[in-house]
Formats: structure tokens, C-alpha cells, sequence
């Protein structure tokens, strides 16, 4: 298949149950207002060393990553921020994930809804990748926009409905899943981490965190 994956169906009931309000760390981090179990979100926190909140949600099993996402056009942002194994170290901290599947998309709507649209989104890529031993996986979407104010407003007033997430983007058998938007230049980084039991919920927070940092801090210094 050459065009980009297609959204999950219909659920009987919501995989990501969300929390939105209100924090401390950096200045921005947000959380808060309980649904039903948590699900933590954070924008535009620049510091790579701050932790994501303590919350965990169950998410329903998906299929494996599409393997006609795994080849995104050569020169296309997915390519340059996704393709390839991921490796990390700061510090103490040291992460390494496989490279799973990427895509880019010339307009947002295949992975975005009517909403994020109308908050100014022009086009996104995706990239999927799997960690320890296959038990966390880590999917990160890339939203472009206009203007970095468009970014910024964005990344403020973003919740869980705009986003329509691709086919095996969540890892199957989970037990922790949990997000994270920031804003980085023209761009929304969106990152979601789920895992399947025996991984420790500090370690998806290391993945969520420095995975989308990770990606926030090379858009900086790209022209988008």
C-alpha cells in the first residue's frame, strides 16, 4: 500500500482516558482534571530533565505497525526524524529503541481531526518505535503549522480527540499508556508511550519524556 495507514475503528470504549489541568514543572506542565483513569499531558516544557507526571491508563490491544509505513519518502521529514533505530544518553539516563514504521502526510487530516485542522494544521509525519525487549512502544507525530503562534496555541488547547491514531501505533497487551504534546518551533510534538506489564511506569516516563524532547529539540533547527 503506498498511502499512509489507516485511523483504528470504532472501540467499545476509549483507550486513552484523559487527564487535563494544571502544574508546576518548568512552568507548563499540564494535568489535572480526571475523567476516568489518568493519562498525563505536557506542552511546551523545554527542560529535558523535568518528569512527566505519575499516571497510568489501560489501553486496548492494536495490531503490529503497517509494513507499507516503513519506507517514507526520501527527504521527507519522517525519514529525517524517524527512520532508523533511536538511541539516547544524557546523563544517566540511556534509552535505545527499534525502529518500527514511519510516514509522512501531506495534509493532517489522515492522522488529525477537523479540529486540529481548523487550528491551523498544514501537514505531519509519524514515526513508531519499540523498546525493551518489545514490551514499550513509542509513537511520536510530528504536526506542522503555519506559524510558531499557531504552534503555541495549539499545543495549549490540544486534547485527545484530535488526534486519529494509525493502525499498530499502540502496542498490544498493554497496561501503561500515557501522552505528552509540546510545542517546538512551527510544529506539535505528540508522544505516546504504551507498555505491557513488568516495564515500571518511571520507564515510560523516560521514554515519553526524552522521546518527545528528543524530537521538539531537532525541529528547532529545522525549516519546517
Amino acid at each position: 500500500m503506498g498511502g499512509p495507514p489507516s485511523p483504528p475503528g470504532p472501540r467499545s470504549r476509549n483507550p486513552w482516558p484523559i487527564i487535563i489541568g494544571l502544574g508546576a514543572i518548568a512552568g507548563v506542565l499540564i494535568i489535572g482534571v480526571i475523567i476516568t483513569a489518568g493519562i498525563v499531558l505536557l506542552s511546551g516544557e523545554d527542560d529535558p530533565t523535568a518528569e512527566p507526571g505519575p499516571l497510568t491508563v489501560t489501553a486496548t490491544p492494536s495490531t503490529s505497525p503497517d509494513p507499507s509505513a516503513t519506507d517514507p519518502a526520501a527527504g521527507g521529514l519522517a525519514a529525517e526524524l524517524f527512520q532508523g533505530d533511536w538511541k539516547f544518553k544524557l546523563g544517566d539516563v540511556s534509552m535505545n529503541a527499534t525502529y518500527g514504521a514511519s510516514q509522512d502526510y501531506p495534509d493532517c487530516g489522515p492522522i488529525a481531526s477537523a479540529a486540529l485542522d481548523r487550528k491551523g494544521c498544514r501537514y505531519a509525519a509519524m514515526g513508531i518505535h519499540d523498546a525493551e525487549n518489545g514490551k514499550v512502544r513509542m509513537l511520536r507525530i510530528v504536526y506542522v503549522f503555519g506559524s510558531e503562534a499557531d504552534a503555541t496555541a495549539a499545543a495549549e488547547s490540544v486534547k485527545e480527540t484530535d488526534f486519529d491514531l494509525p493502525t499498530g501505533s499502540l502496542i498490544e497487551d498493554d497496561v501503561i499508556g500515557k501522552w505528552v504534546a509540546k510545542d517546538s518551533s512551527k510544529a506539535v510534538v505528540v508522544g505516546f508511550v504504551t507498555a505491557q506489564k513488568g516495564v515500571s511506569e518511571k520507564r515510560v516516563d523516560d521514554y515519553l519524556h526524552y522521546g518527545t524532547a528528543d524530537i521538539a529539540g531537532a525541529l528547532i533547527f529545522m525549516d519546517l
